[in-house]
Protein backbone atom coordinates (compact mmCIF):
# COMPACT_ATOMS: atom_id res chain seq x y z
CA UNK A 1 0.00 0.00 0.00
CA UNK A 2 1.02 3.51 -0.99
CA UNK A 3 3.46 5.34 1.87
CA UNK A 4 1.18 8.28 3.05
CA UNK A 5 2.33 11.35 2.99
CA UNK A 6 1.61 13.32 6.57
CA UNK A 7 4.94 15.73 7.03
CA UNK A 8 5.18 18.01 3.69
CA UNK A 9 2.87 20.77 3.07
CA UNK A 10 -0.37 20.87 1.33
CA UNK A 11 0.67 22.25 -2.63
CA UNK A 12 3.52 19.12 -2.55
CA UNK A 13 1.81 17.53 -4.73
CA UNK A 14 0.38 18.62 -7.64
CA UNK A 15 -0.67 16.19 -10.24
CA UNK A 16 -0.23 16.51 -13.67
CA UNK A 17 -2.83 17.29 -16.62
CA UNK A 18 -2.69 13.49 -17.59
CA UNK A 19 -3.33 12.61 -13.72
CA UNK A 20 -6.26 14.52 -13.64
CA UNK A 21 -7.39 13.59 -16.90
CA UNK A 22 -7.22 9.91 -16.42
CA UNK A 23 -9.02 10.47 -12.61
CA UNK A 24 -11.95 12.14 -14.32
CA UNK A 25 -12.07 9.54 -17.23
CA UNK A 26 -12.43 6.54 -14.66
CA UNK A 27 -15.11 8.58 -12.53
CA UNK A 28 -17.17 9.90 -15.75
CA UNK A 29 -20.95 8.73 -15.16
CA UNK A 30 -21.65 8.46 -18.61
CA UNK A 31 -19.52 5.79 -18.91
CA UNK A 32 -20.93 1.96 -18.17
CA UNK A 33 -19.72 1.01 -14.59
CA UNK A 34 -17.33 -1.51 -16.01
CA UNK A 35 -15.79 0.35 -18.48
CA UNK A 36 -15.01 2.76 -15.54
CA UNK A 37 -13.70 -0.07 -13.52
CA UNK A 38 -11.56 -1.34 -15.96
CA UNK A 39 -10.26 2.35 -16.71
CA UNK A 40 -9.70 2.36 -13.30
CA UNK A 41 -8.01 -0.72 -13.23
CA UNK A 42 -5.32 -0.15 -16.13
CA UNK A 43 -4.94 3.29 -16.22
CA UNK A 44 -5.66 5.08 -12.89
CA UNK A 45 -4.89 2.94 -9.96
CA UNK A 46 -1.06 3.05 -11.19
CA UNK A 47 -1.71 6.62 -10.15
CA UNK A 48 -2.45 6.65 -6.82
CA UNK A 49 -1.51 10.12 -6.10
CA UNK A 50 -1.09 11.97 -3.29
CA UNK A 51 -2.55 14.93 -4.64
CA UNK A 52 -3.33 18.10 -3.05
CA UNK A 53 -6.14 20.00 -4.34
CA UNK A 54 -8.21 23.05 -2.94
CA UNK A 55 -11.65 23.07 -3.23
CA UNK A 56 -14.83 24.66 -1.49
CA UNK A 57 -11.95 26.89 -0.07
CA UNK A 58 -10.43 23.00 1.24
CA UNK A 59 -7.07 22.36 0.89
CA UNK A 60 -7.19 18.26 0.84
CA UNK A 61 -4.35 16.18 0.03
CA UNK A 62 -6.57 12.66 -1.84
CA UNK A 63 -5.46 9.54 -2.66
CA UNK A 64 -8.27 8.51 -5.64
CA UNK A 65 -7.05 4.85 -5.66
CA UNK A 66 -7.74 3.92 -2.59
CA UNK A 67 -11.07 6.23 -1.02
CA UNK A 68 -14.29 6.43 -3.18
CA UNK A 69 -14.32 9.97 -1.76
CA UNK A 70 -11.15 11.01 -2.62
CA UNK A 71 -12.22 9.77 -6.46
CA UNK A 72 -14.97 11.83 -6.32
CA UNK A 73 -13.16 14.61 -5.24
CA UNK A 74 -10.19 14.84 -7.52
CA UNK A 75 -12.21 13.45 -10.53
CA UNK A 76 -15.27 14.67 -10.52
CA UNK A 77 -14.36 17.99 -8.60
CA UNK A 78 -17.35 17.91 -6.57
CA UNK A 79 -18.11 17.15 -2.71
CA UNK A 80 -19.73 13.13 -2.72
CA UNK A 81 -21.93 14.63 -0.68
CA UNK A 82 -22.85 18.21 -1.87
CA UNK A 83 -26.36 18.60 -1.21
CA UNK A 84 -25.76 17.68 1.89
CA UNK A 85 -23.38 20.27 2.70
CA UNK A 86 -25.16 22.79 0.93
CA UNK A 87 -28.14 22.33 3.27
CA UNK A 88 -25.92 22.62 6.60
CA UNK A 89 -24.72 26.06 5.76
CA UNK A 90 -27.91 28.45 7.54
CA UNK A 91 -27.40 26.48 10.49
CA UNK A 92 -23.36 26.82 10.65
CA UNK A 93 -22.48 29.62 13.10
CA UNK A 94 -19.24 31.07 14.69
CA UNK A 95 -18.40 28.89 18.27
CA UNK A 96 -20.42 26.19 17.76
CA UNK A 97 -20.24 22.78 18.50
CA UNK A 98 -19.86 20.23 15.50
CA UNK A 99 -19.69 16.70 16.34
CA UNK A 100 -18.36 14.21 13.39
CA UNK A 101 -18.96 10.49 13.99
CA UNK A 102 -17.17 8.58 10.67
CA UNK A 103 -15.00 11.31 9.93
CA UNK A 104 -13.47 9.73 6.61
CA UNK A 105 -10.96 12.21 5.58
CA UNK A 106 -12.83 14.95 6.67
CA UNK A 107 -15.17 16.50 3.75
CA UNK A 108 -17.41 17.12 6.66
CA UNK A 109 -15.63 18.65 9.38
CA UNK A 110 -13.24 20.60 6.58
CA UNK A 111 -15.99 22.17 4.96
CA UNK A 112 -18.00 23.20 8.10
CA UNK A 113 -14.57 24.40 9.38
CA UNK A 114 -13.36 26.64 7.17
CA UNK A 115 -16.63 28.21 6.38
CA UNK A 116 -16.55 28.97 10.09
CA UNK A 117 -12.82 30.41 9.64
CA UNK A 118 -11.52 27.48 12.03
CA UNK A 119 -14.06 29.29 14.79
CA UNK A 120 -15.93 25.88 16.44
CA UNK A 121 -15.65 23.31 18.73
CA UNK A 122 -14.80 19.89 16.28
CA UNK A 123 -15.15 16.66 18.05
CA UNK A 124 -14.59 14.37 15.23
CA UNK A 125 -14.36 10.24 15.15
CA UNK A 126 -12.51 8.03 12.29
CA UNK A 127 -11.73 4.61 13.85
CA UNK A 128 -9.76 3.55 10.59
CA UNK A 129 -5.99 4.14 11.52
CA UNK A 130 -4.93 5.13 8.16
CA UNK A 131 -8.08 7.37 6.97
CA UNK A 132 -7.16 8.83 10.41
CA UNK A 133 -4.22 9.58 9.31
CA UNK A 134 -5.52 11.42 6.40
CA UNK A 135 -8.39 13.33 8.39
CA UNK A 136 -5.55 14.60 10.29
CA UNK A 137 -3.25 16.43 7.77
CA UNK A 138 -6.35 17.51 5.87
CA UNK A 139 -7.60 19.55 9.04
CA UNK A 140 -4.15 21.06 9.92
CA UNK A 141 -3.49 21.72 6.22
CA UNK A 142 -7.25 23.94 6.93
CA UNK A 143 -5.68 25.01 10.18
CA UNK A 144 -8.63 23.66 11.76
CA UNK A 145 -8.69 22.09 15.64
CA UNK A 146 -7.62 18.85 16.25
CA UNK A 147 -7.72 18.40 19.70
CA UNK A 148 -10.64 16.69 19.60
CA UNK A 149 -10.18 14.70 16.81
CA UNK A 150 -10.54 10.71 17.77
CA UNK A 151 -9.05 7.46 16.65
CA UNK A 152 -12.08 5.29 17.32
CA UNK A 153 -15.65 4.97 16.60
CA UNK A 154 -19.16 5.83 18.76
CA UNK A 155 -20.97 2.76 20.27
CA UNK A 156 -22.98 1.92 23.19
CA UNK A 157 -20.05 0.68 25.58
CA UNK A 158 -16.19 0.94 25.97
CA UNK A 159 -14.79 -2.20 23.77
CA UNK A 160 -13.31 -2.98 21.00
CA UNK A 161 -14.82 -4.55 17.63
CA UNK A 162 -13.56 -5.42 14.57
CA UNK A 163 -13.77 -2.56 11.80
CA UNK A 164 -14.43 -4.08 8.21
CA UNK A 165 -13.45 -2.91 4.81
CA UNK A 166 -12.45 -4.34 1.13
CA UNK A 167 -8.60 -3.30 2.38
CA UNK A 168 -7.99 -1.62 -0.83
CA UNK A 169 -9.70 0.36 -3.36
CA UNK A 170 -11.98 1.89 -0.63
CA UNK A 171 -11.03 1.76 2.89
CA UNK A 172 -12.80 4.45 3.59
CA UNK A 173 -16.21 2.91 3.66
CA UNK A 174 -15.81 0.90 6.72
CA UNK A 175 -18.14 -0.27 8.75
CA UNK A 176 -18.42 -2.30 12.53
CA UNK A 177 -20.87 -4.76 10.64
CA UNK A 178 -19.21 -7.26 8.04
CA UNK A 179 -22.71 -6.87 5.78
CA UNK A 180 -22.14 -2.71 6.02
CA UNK A 181 -19.46 -3.70 3.19
CA UNK A 182 -19.94 -4.28 0.20
CA UNK A 183 -16.65 -6.37 0.01
CA UNK A 184 -15.89 -6.81 3.62
CA UNK A 185 -12.00 -8.40 2.98
CA UNK A 186 -10.10 -7.49 5.74
CA UNK A 187 -10.66 -6.52 9.44
CA UNK A 188 -8.94 -4.42 12.32
CA UNK A 189 -9.34 -3.94 15.90
CA UNK A 190 -10.49 -0.72 17.00
CA UNK A 191 -11.58 1.12 20.45
CA UNK A 192 -15.27 2.19 20.45
CA UNK A 193 -16.50 4.46 23.28
CA UNK A 194 -19.85 5.70 24.06
CA UNK A 195 -20.42 9.56 22.67
CA UNK A 196 -21.98 10.67 26.15
CA UNK A 197 -18.48 9.82 28.04
CA UNK A 198 -16.57 11.64 25.35
CA UNK A 199 -19.09 14.73 25.64
CA UNK A 200 -18.40 14.28 29.57
CA UNK A 201 -14.61 13.90 29.82
CA UNK A 202 -14.57 16.56 27.37
CA UNK A 203 -16.64 19.07 29.27
CA UNK A 204 -18.73 19.80 25.74
CA UNK A 205 -22.24 20.14 27.22
CA UNK A 206 -24.24 21.11 24.25
CA UNK A 207 -24.14 20.47 20.76
CA UNK A 208 -25.04 22.71 17.60
CA UNK A 209 -24.61 19.86 14.98
CA UNK A 210 -24.12 16.19 14.31
CA UNK A 211 -23.23 14.54 11.54
CA UNK A 212 -23.22 10.32 11.29
CA UNK A 213 -22.31 8.06 8.57
CA UNK A 214 -21.20 4.66 9.92
CA UNK A 215 -22.47 1.90 7.15
CA UNK A 216 -25.26 0.36 9.55
CA UNK A 217 -23.86 1.17 12.60
CA UNK A 218 -25.77 4.66 13.62
CA UNK A 219 -28.27 3.13 15.65
CA UNK A 220 -25.80 0.83 18.03
CA UNK A 221 -23.97 4.68 18.03
CA UNK A 222 -26.76 6.82 19.05
CA UNK A 223 -29.89 5.42 20.27
CA UNK A 224 -28.18 4.48 23.86
CA UNK A 225 -26.99 8.31 24.03
CA UNK A 226 -30.47 9.43 23.17
CA UNK A 227 -32.10 6.76 26.15
CA UNK A 228 -30.56 8.91 28.38
CA UNK A 229 -29.36 12.31 26.91
CA UNK A 230 -30.41 15.45 28.99
CA UNK A 231 -32.85 18.11 26.76
CA UNK A 232 -29.72 20.44 27.07
CA UNK A 233 -27.05 17.46 25.29
CA UNK A 234 -30.13 16.99 22.38
CA UNK A 235 -28.09 17.59 18.85
CA UNK A 236 -30.37 20.86 17.81
CA UNK A 237 -29.53 19.35 14.27
CA UNK A 238 -28.40 15.68 12.95
CA UNK A 239 -27.38 15.03 9.54
CA UNK A 240 -27.68 10.95 9.25
CA UNK A 241 -26.99 8.74 6.79
CA UNK A 242 -30.13 5.87 6.37
CA UNK A 243 -28.81 3.62 3.57
CA UNK A 244 -28.28 1.08 5.69
CA UNK A 245 -30.89 1.23 7.91
CA UNK A 246 -32.41 -2.24 7.06
CA UNK A 247 -29.02 -3.50 9.56
CA UNK A 248 -30.08 -1.21 12.51
CA UNK A 249 -31.08 -3.21 15.58
CA UNK A 250 -33.39 -0.36 16.86
CA UNK A 251 -35.65 2.00 15.35
CA UNK A 252 -33.78 5.01 15.52
CA UNK A 253 -35.71 7.55 12.93
CA UNK A 254 -38.74 6.63 15.16
CA UNK A 255 -36.61 7.80 18.47
CA UNK A 256 -35.86 11.08 17.07
CA UNK A 257 -38.99 11.68 16.00
CA UNK A 258 -40.35 11.09 19.39
CA UNK A 259 -37.66 13.37 21.25
CA UNK A 260 -39.26 15.76 18.71
CA UNK A 261 -37.13 15.81 15.13
CA UNK A 262 -38.25 16.83 12.09
CA UNK A 263 -36.72 16.48 8.35
CA UNK A 264 -36.22 19.41 6.92
CA UNK A 265 -34.23 17.90 4.03
CA UNK A 266 -33.44 14.85 2.45
CA UNK A 267 -31.94 12.82 -0.08
CA UNK A 268 -31.54 9.21 -0.79
CA UNK A 269 -29.12 8.48 1.24
CA UNK A 270 -29.06 10.82 4.24
CA UNK A 271 -31.40 12.67 6.41
CA UNK A 272 -31.27 16.67 8.30
CA UNK A 273 -33.25 16.62 11.11
CA UNK A 274 -34.16 19.34 12.89
CA UNK A 275 -35.03 19.87 16.94
CA UNK A 276 -36.20 23.11 16.70
CA UNK A 277 -37.74 22.93 12.70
Amino acid sequence: MLELDTVSAHGNHVASAYERLVWAAADWKILPAKWRQRLRKRFARPLPGPFDITIEKMRLRLYPAENYCDRVIFGRKLLPEHLEHEALLPYLKRGMVFVDIGANVGSYSCYVGTRLAGDLTLLAFEPHPRTYQKLMFNLKANDLPVENVLNCGVGPARSTLQLWSDGGSNIGHTSMLKAGTSNPKVSVDVDVVPLAHVLAERNITAIDLLKIDVEGFEDQALATFFDTALPQLLPRRILIEIAHQSLWQRDLMSMLEKLGYRVVFKTAENRLLSLDG
